[in-house]
């Protein structure tokens, strides 16, 4: 079933009234120019909100998360869904990421790791994070060389 570009318009404007009456943390600030060209070069994409979804991030965070690479509005607004913009439930980065089932799963034995994995998850916001970071493999950034430097020192991940 396909859905009609009415149907989808007015879901926009049913988000943007939505973020519209959140609470505004930007404490009057402007919201950062945007400086690099290829985020200026406005690509279409098929599930891209028809308002400007960045404005309002800013207006609810009072940062703007799309200045982190490989961060895009709508891979914030997921992580923002999913974990809120009150951060303060978890006590430190490492509860966070482990939150988000981010962290190694290493079976120890004897101060010796005898396998490796990763846990399993459904969580959105780690999906999408996990997506933002394999867009840095080619990415012309500092943290798209940090990336390859640590593939290649860690290995490719196998897919079995």
């Amino acid at each position: 079933m396909r859905r009609s570009g009415s149907q989808i318009a007015q879901c926009d404007q049913l988000l943007q009234q939505y973020l519209q009456q959140q609470e505004d943390r930007s404490q009057g600030a402007s919201l950062p120019e945007e400086k690099r060209r290829e985020r200026l070069r406005k690509k279409k994409k098929g599930n891209a909100p028809q308002f400007d979804l960045r404005t309002e991030l800013f207006r609810m965070t009072g940062a703007d998360l799309t200045q982190i690479d490989a961060i895009d509005v709508t891979t914030a607004m997921t992580i923002l869904s999913e974990a809120g913009s009150d951060m303060s439930k978890w006590k430190t980065e490492s509860h966070f990421v482990s939150w988000l089932r981010l962290c190694p799963d290493n079976r120890i034995s004897g101060d010796k790791i005898i396998g490796k994995g990763r846990l399993p998850t459904k969580n959105r916001a780690s999906i999408a994070l996990r997506m933002a970071a394999s867009t840095l493999r080619l990415s012309n950034t500092y943290l798209g060389a940090q990336f390859r430097r640590l593939r290649t020192k860690l290995g490719a991940p196998r897919c079995d």
